[in-house]
C-alpha cells in the first residue's frame, strides 16, 4: 500500500492536483473565518502599534498593567477630541462649500481685470470668454473638492455620530469593535509572551531564522507604520498651531484633517490647504499668504527633516518607488492600499536584500 502510494505521489501532475486542491480548501476556510480573523488582525494591529508606548512607561518603572490602562486612556481622549474635531470640520466644510461663490468672486474678478493693470494694451475681446471659461472651470474644480472632502470627513463619523462608528463600519460592527478592543487589551499586556510563543510554532532549526524575519519587520515595516503615525500627528500640529497664530479659523479642525490624511504621504498638507487658503481669504490677502508659507513651511519640514529622519531610516526606500507604491495600492484596493503601500514595498524590498539576494538561486542561478 505504501509502495503504491509512492509510485502515485511520485507522479508530478498528482502533486500538483493536491497542493492545487490544499489550496483552495484553505482559501475556502480563510473566507469562511474571515469575520473573527479580522478581530483577530485589528485587535494585534493596535497592540502591536501601540507597544512602544507601553515599553516606554515599562523603562520608567511603571508597572505593565499601568501603562496598557494609560494606552488606554489616552485612546479614549483622542477619540472624543477628534470626533468633536471632525464634527467642526464637517460643519465647517458645508459652510464653505455654501459660500465658495462669494469667497470666489473677487479674487476671479481680481484675476481677469490683472492682465489690464499689468499691461497698458488691454486684454484682447476674443481672449475674455477663455478667460471667463477658465475661472468658471477653476470654481467646479473647488466645489468639487469641498464636497468630496466633505463626504469623506462625514464617512469617518460614521453612522453613530463619532469615529467608534467609521471604527465600527470597518471592523463589521459594534459587537465586533469592541471585541477587538478587549482581545487588544490581551494582546498588549502579553504580546512578548504571545511572540515567543509563536516562534515555538516553527520547527527548530527554522526558528532562528523566523526571528530574524519578524526582527527585520518589525524594523522597516512596523518602523514605517509607527514612523508615520508621529509625522502625521507632528503635520497636524505644525498645521493647527501655525494657522491658529494666522488667525484662520478652525485652524485646530484643519490640522486634525492634515494630520489624518497625512498618513499617506504628502497629502495632508495638500488636503487641508484648500479649505485652510478659501478660510484664509476671508481675512485679506496678506492671510493667504501668511497661511500659505505656514502650509509650505510644514510641507518642506515633512519632507526634509520628519520623513528621512523617522520614516527613512525604517523602510531606505527611494521617493519614487514611496510614491510608486501609494499609487499602485491606491489603484488596487482604494484608501487601503494607499495606505499600507509602502509597509508591502518595504516588507518586499526586506525579502529582496536579505533573502532573495543571499539565495543559491540569486548567486548560481
Amino acid at each position: 500500500m505504501r509502495e503504491a502510494f509512492r509510485q502515485v505521489w511520485a507522479n508530478p501532475y498528482v502533486r500538483v492536483a493536491v497542493y492545487l486542491l490544499l489550496f483552495y480548501l484553505g482559501f475556502r476556510l480563510l473566507q469562511r473565518a474571515w469575520p473573527a480573523l479580522q478581530i483577530l488582525l485589528t485587535a494585534f494591529a493596535f497592540a502591536y502599534l501601540a507597544h512602544p508606548l507601553v515599553r516606554f512607561f515599562e523603562a520608567r518603572r511603571l508597572p505593565r498593567a499601568l501603562g496598557v490602562v494609560l494606552v488606554y486612556l489616552g485612546l479614549g481622549l483622542f477619540l472624543g477630541l477628534a470626533s468633536f474635531l471632525t464634527a467642526q470640520t464637517v460643519v465647517e466644510l458645508s459652510r464653505l462649500a455654501q459660500e465658495l461663490p462669494r469667497l470666489l468672486d473677487p479674487f476671479l474678478a481680481w484675476l481677469l481685470s490683472l492682465p489690464d493693470r499689468v499691461r497698458a494694451v488691454p486684454v484682447p475681446e476674443s481672449l475674455k470668454p477663455i478667460l471667463a471659461e477658465a475661472s468658471r472651470n477653476l470654481q467646479g474644480l473647488l466645489q468639487g473638492f469641498l464636497e468630496t472632502l466633505l463626504r469623506f470627513v462625514q464617512g469617518l463619523l460614521g453612522q453613530g455620530g463619532n469615529l467608534l462608528g467609521f471604527f465600527a463600519s470597518l471592523v463589521g460592527g459594534v459587537f465586533q469593535l469592541l471585541a477587538a478592543l478587549t482581545l487588544s487589551i490581551y494582546f498588549l499586556y502579553d504580546l512578548p509572551r504571545l511572540g515567543r510563543a509563536a516562534l515555538l510554532a516553527f520547527p527548530e532549526p527554522y526558528q532562528p531564522l523566523v526571528a530574524d524575519l519578524a526582527r527585520k519587520l518589525d524594523r522597516s515595516v512596523g518602523g514605517y507604520v509607527r514612523g508615520q503615525l508621529l509625522v502625521a500627528f507632528l503635520v497636524g500640529l505644525i498645521v493647527g498651531v501655525g494657522l491658529s497664530l494666522v488667525g484662520v479659523p478652525l485652524a485646530a479642525s484643519l490640522g486634525f484633517l492634515a494630520g489624518v490624511f497625512n498618513l499617506i504621504p504628502f497629502v495632508g498638507v495638500i488636503v487641508s490647504g484648500v479649505p485652510a487658503l478659501l478660510l484664509a481669504a476671508t481675512g485679506g490677502l496678506v492671510k493667504v499668504l501668511l497661511a500659505f508659507l505656514v502650509l509650505w513651511l510644514a510641507n518642506q519640514l515633512e519632507g526634509n527633516l520628519f520623513g528621512p529622519l523617522i520614516v527613512g531610516r525604517a523602510t531606505r526606500l527611494h521617493p519614487v518607488t514611496a510614491i510608486a507604491a501609494i499609487l499602485v495600492g491606491a489603484s488596487l484596493l482604494g484608501l487601503w492600499g494607499a495606505l499600507l503601500g509602502v509597509p508591502a514595498a518595504a516588507f518586499l524590498k526586506v525579502l529582496l536584500e536579505d533573502y532573495y539576494r543571499q539565495s543559491p538561486f540569486y548567486r548560481e542561478g
